[in-house]
């Protein structure tokens, strides 16, 4: 069978201002402008001072939180038209940051787990990170046949956009690759396809 009845996702935290952090990165998108709201609401005069917000208006619940996000005293507020855009954007920024950076994300299960890729290329440690899920689980799916992405992924079985395969998407997620695996849907019997349910997402 290879759906193991494992389910497994990250554990998530509430983000709050961190103390230790003399420089403040705060990346969401979305339906995550929310949380990023109340951070910056929490926050004192000179930790917003220090603080520098990406947000991606690309949204799959239709939230939008860049008004509200403008109301804020902080040092920079970057806006990407892509979830895509906005980790590009955080990827830049982590390339010239200094020690003292502390990083908040929001959003959902896709994009921070590609903005925990880029920060664990750059050397970030847990206790400098927090993350806070907001919006849908639409799943992220990483074909183990031909390597191909998915984003947004609803459903037990779908067709791979890199190889065609019919995949069936398991509930295992995996932190290394910040996404669920998808393995070909008809591998145990050719030709015998599981139910396609929708995902508990």
């Amino acid at each position: 069978m290879l759906i193991t009845g494992i389910k497994s996702r990250p554990v998530y935290d509430e983000l709050t201002p961190m103390a230790s952090g003399l420089i403040h990165l705060a990346a969401g998108q979305g339906s995550g402008g929310k949380a990023l709201v109340r951070l910056l609401r929490a926050m004192t005069p000179e930790q917003l001072a220090a603080t520098t917000v990406l947000y991606s208006t690309e949204s799959f619940t239709g939230q939008n939180y860049l008004i509200d996000l403008q109301q804020f005293k902080v040092r920079d507020l970057a806006v990407f038209p892509t979830n895509a855009d906005a980790v590009s954007g955080l990827d830049a920024y982590l390339a010239t940051a200094k020690m003292g950076t502390r990083l908040y994300l929001t959003g959902s299960e896709g994009f921070i787990g590609t903005s925990m890729q880029v920060a664990t290329s750059y050397g970030m440690n847990r206790d400098e990170v927090l993350r806070e899920h907001a919006g849908s689980f639409v799943r992220r799916v990483w074909c183990a046949h031909c390597g191909h992405y998915s984003e947004n992924v609803t459903h037990r079985i779908f067709e791979c956009p890199g190889c065609e395969l019919n995949l069936i998407v398991r509930d295992h997620y995996s932190g290394r690759l910040a996404a669920f695996q998808g393995v070909k849907a008809d591998s145990e019997v050719p030709g015998e396809m599981p139910e396609n349910e929708e995902l508990d997402t």
